[in-house]
């Protein structure tokens, strides 16, 4: 295969542009780094870049989990779980919010018109304020961020522990994973400068912080089904006149050669990630990068996964 590095740099970053990829080729994982911070220090293996919505597949396997061991009813409504909000959430369904048809506003209509951090609290008080839903639960698919930080809640209740602890324990640890989390506050991340005047600080939908080593070996475990939740994560969502829904429990549901893909890609201001997985082939790839168009970012991923095909 061509090296890593060498694709970093046929991807066409700016100089010293931070980037992290990694990749999962059998049981054969490699990375590789590149850039400098702007601190002024080079960028290292260990250095955790901000994932953005690559958080939401993390999200969908904790919910996978909580409905395996029957803590959740994904069909049951969001009220049984999360209590005080208003009373479109008795008719939307844990299931609904991971396949982005709930409903929500969509991505974007929120965050665009903020002007401080992206928090919890910032986000539970538009849920709040909704005196009714944008849409019909299950009528179309509204690709949104608040489903997921509601999500979240959703399981932090059913677990009886913070969102963020039962992310730590139930998933990284038993996988053996470290380099990836979701911190209170990403206090010292050398991406922080690049990320704007707005943090993204919700969990759920965000907050997750991860090296491309560790994010590429959760993925092998993914590819492994080594949690025993494959079949909730990757099955397609449906409307409610049954039409199907490309996306599973916070990833992208696609193809290639035949074979099921798994993808999902993430952005901020200062960050792009993408992430693509093949149980079948036996492959996985992320690509992460702080301050560079996704578009480049997405160039250098299928740059990767075209060398391991």
């Amino acid at each position: 295969m061509t090296p890593l590095a060498t694709l970093v740099e046929r991807a066409g970053f700016a100089p010293g542009t931070p980037v992290a990829v990694a990749r999962v080729a059998g049981d054969a994982v490699e990375d590789c780094v590149a850039g400098v911070w702007p601190n002024g220090q080079p960028v290292t293996p260990t250095d955790r870049f901000y994932g953005a919505s690559l958080a939401k597949q993390v999200t969908g396997a904790a919910l996978a989990l909580l409905v395996r061991d029957g803590r959740i009813d994904p069909d049951r409504p969001v009220s049984d779980y999360v209590g005080g909000l208003p009373s479109w959430s008795a008719t939307i369904t844990p299931r609904q919010l991971a396949h982005h048809i709930g409903g929500l506003p969509p991505a974007g209509d929120l965050e665009a018109r903020m002007a401080g951090d992206w928090t919890e609290a910032l986000a539970f008080e538009a849920l709040n304020d909704l005196a009714e839903l944008p849409a019909s639960p299950g009528a179309a698919y509204r690709y949104s961020n608040l489903g997921y930080v509601l999500l979240a809640r959703v399981i932090a209740n059913a677990g009886e522990m913070p969102f963020t602890q039962f992310a730590a324990t139930r998933l990284f640890e038993p996988l053996g994973l470290d380099g990836i989390g979701f911190p209170d506050h990403p206090v010292g991340q050398p991406q922080l400068p690049l990320l704007g005047a707005s943090l993204p600080l919700t969990h759920g939908d965000g907050g997750l912080w991860s090296t491309a080593g560790s994010f590429v070996q959760w993925l092998q475990q993914q590819n492994r089904d080594t949690l025993g939740i494959a079949d909730l994560v990757t099955t397609a969502g449906q409307l409610n006149d049954g039409t199907s829904v490309d996306y599973g429990w916070g990833v992208g549901l696609r193809q290639q050669s035949g074979k099921a893909l798994l993808i999902h890609g993430g952005e901020w201001t200062g960050a792009a990630a993408k992430a693509v997985r093949s149980p079948a082939l036996g492959i996985a790839v992320v690509g992460m990068a702080a301050g560079a168009p996704f578009e480049t970012l997405n160039r250098l991923v299928s740059a990767v996964l075209e060398d391991i095909a």
